[in-house]
């Protein structure tokens, strides 16, 4: 598997602060990353998908976009577009109106890997970011978010992608990797589901169990606390994983170490990155990767 991050800007990431956006608490307006320590959380990343046998394919920051008072998120690579993992790439349409250029220059950055490309329609009413989707390539199946994504975003990219099947999940949270990853076992199945089920709504509920029960597959319920927290207190992002066929890649323990020892036992590998400085913006593991 081919997986996509952003080089860090030559201007380093949010140097002047960072902004808050009103659907994301967990970003500390005014805060400034550690730039040190953002590398070498990087750097740890990326180490760990390299020894996990993946490809990692570096994107140059945009020169348009590095600058100290940018409004995007380019280092969050996962929300400007979605891929089949087969040679297309479909050009999202971000839910956050300042995100757009986004869209538009990883575009350009994407032009020279000879990929198909596809743009969602610049239009009213058309919202999708990246974290709002996991696409499972061998079950075919995507499971999407309702909070950034609109109901016309979410089909536009099942449409694209030729899914066999879309499970919604509607939660409290911006995106839908604050509380929730799928598990992928060695050869790419799903094999099980971690949720903040007590963030979601019924019917997303009914939905993602109904789902579980039909392919026999787990559903592991974890805290707000493991997800993006609670307006109180903002939560440790452990939801907020990649899932590489026979490994879960993501920043923080579980608070039930009984998930791992059941996920080690299936044979997954869980593997610890912490991201502390990414999650000042409210991104993490998920939010810094994206599959091709």
């Amino acid at each position: 598997m081919k997986i996509v991050f952003s080089k860090l800007p030559q201007s380093g990431w949010w140097s002047e602060g960072i902004p808050k956006y009103k659907d994301n608490p967990a970003m500390v307006e005014g805060a400034i990353p550690n730039i040190n320590l953002l590398k070498k959380e990087r750097k740890n990343l990326i180490s760990s998908v390299i020894n996990a046998g993946h490809e990692i394919i570096e994107l140059d920051f945009p020169i348009e976009l590095d600058r100290k008072d940018p409004k995007h998120d380019f280092i969050f690579i996962r929300d400007p577009f979605i891929s089949d993992q087969n040679g297309l790439v479909v050009i999202l349409r971000a839910g956050e109106p300042q995100r757009r250029i986004e869209n538009k220059v990883v575009k350009k950055c994407l032009e020279p890997l000879g990929l198909k490309m596809m743009d969602m329609p610049d239009k009213s009413g058309m919202r999708a970011d990246g974290g709002e989707f996991y696409f499972c390539k061998k079950n075919n199946v995507l499971f999407s978010g309702l909070q950034r994504n609109t109901i016309q975003g979410v089909h536009f990219v099942a449409d694209a992608l030729n899914v066999s099947k879309l499970i919604i999940l509607e939660g409290e949270g911006y995106h839908l990797d604050t509380f929730f990853t799928p598990v992928l076992d060695e050869n790419q199945n799903i094999s099980a589901l971690v949720a903040c089920t007590s963030v979601m709504t019924i019917e997303s509920k009914k939905m993602l169990f109904q789902f579980a029960d039909d392919e026999d597959i787990p559903v592991f319920e974890i805290p707000p606390k493991d997800a993006i927290g609670t307006g109180k207190k903002v939560g440790t992002f452990a939801a907020n994983a990649l899932p590489l066929p026979g490994s879960l890649i993501r920043p923080n323990q579980f608070s039930d170490p009984s998930i791992d020892e059941k996920l080690m036992d299936m044979g997954i590998k869980v593997i610890i990155n912490p991201t502390s400085q990414f999650q000042l913006s409210g991104g993490s593991v998920h939010c810094i990767t994206n599959e091709l």
